[in-house]
């Protein structure tokens, strides 16, 4: 697997996932209106080529994908650092609001989630979407051209593609964020399974939160989340949030450092930086 089939992987993933999205809506109508279906068809569809082109280079898959063993501890410092970091996410998604707008308010109030399982959404969000998410973009993009390139703009490719996966830019510039907190998790644990647990961890939690306050009062918070929010109120919410993020994403790096420690990885973070550095020397 080099960086020329990733490319083509992630190609061949978009190209499918419009198909898949237009023959739904004009011939599958009562699909096209189950979110949870439509999320479990894309999300298939955008892991499909990269596993097929995994599995065409003749890689191990468990090995490449790297599907090893977190430590206990390891597993339950994944809640703090999703904690600590999950401020950093919502500063940028509050960001892109400026100039777009927020792409899981449309999605709510385009279907009407209040009147969906719980249980369903959870696992299409939750736990199905954090996993062929992950293992395409941390599995199949990072380590397909990190085999190829340095570490770094590995990571910043597969993230990036992680990003444009999305085709939205309010989410597209989190979900990069996101990414590249999810592969450095990955180098720290040397396991696809931490940053699986972490998207799955942050998503989560967001759809929990959802549905908590859609059961208090489902009409009035579906009409004030599709209100406009004003320029005034976006600024106040960057600013706060900014200081949020100023002090908890070093307590976030902290536990990441932690963690690849604990992992026996120590040095394995900085390594990625220097990597970049001695690439930018030759």
């Amino acid at each position: 697997m080099n960086g020329k089939k990733v490319t083509l992987a992630f190609i061949a993933a978009m190209l499918l996932d419009l198909l898949c999205a237009w023959v739904i809506k004009n011939y599958f109508p009562q699909i096209a209106d189950n979110l949870v279906l439509i999320n479990l068809i894309c999300e298939a569809t955008i892991l499909l080529p990269g596993l097929v082109f995994v599995f065409a280079s003749g890689e191990k898959f468990s090995e490449f994908m790297g599907f090893h063993k977190i430590k206990p501890g390891t597993l339950f410092a994944l809640i703090p650092f999703t904690m600590f970091t999950t401020p950093f996410i919502t500063l940028l998604n509050l960001i892109t609001q400026f100039f777009t707008e927020n792409a899981a308010v449309n999605m709510m109030t385009d279907y009407n989630m209040a009147e969906m399982s719980f249980g369903q959404m959870f696992f299409s969000i939750a736990v199905f979407a954090p996993f062929c998410e992950e293992l395409t973009c941390r599995g199949v993009y990072y380590r397909g051209y990190k085999k190829g390139i340095r570490a770094f703009w590995a990571m910043i490719v597969s993230s990036l593609l992680f990003g444009l996966m999305h085709m939205n830019i309010n989410q597209a510039v989190y979900a990069f964020g996101m990414g590249i907190l999810a592969v450095l998790l990955v180098e720290a644990t040397g396991s696809i399974w931490s940053s699986v647990i972490y998207h799955g961890l942050v998503n989560g939690s967001q759809v929990i939160l959802m549905y908590i306050m859609l059961k208090m009062d489902s009409g009035t918070y579906v009409e004030a989340a599709s209100q406009q929010i004003t320029t005034d109120m976006l600024v106040y919410s960057v600013a706060v949030y900014l200081v949020i993020t100023a002090i908890c994403l070093p307590l976030g790096w902290a536990i990441l450092v932690w963690m690849g420690e604990h992992q026996g990885r120590p040095g394995v973070l900085r390594g990625i930086w220097e990597d970049k550095k001695i690439r930018r020397k030759e």
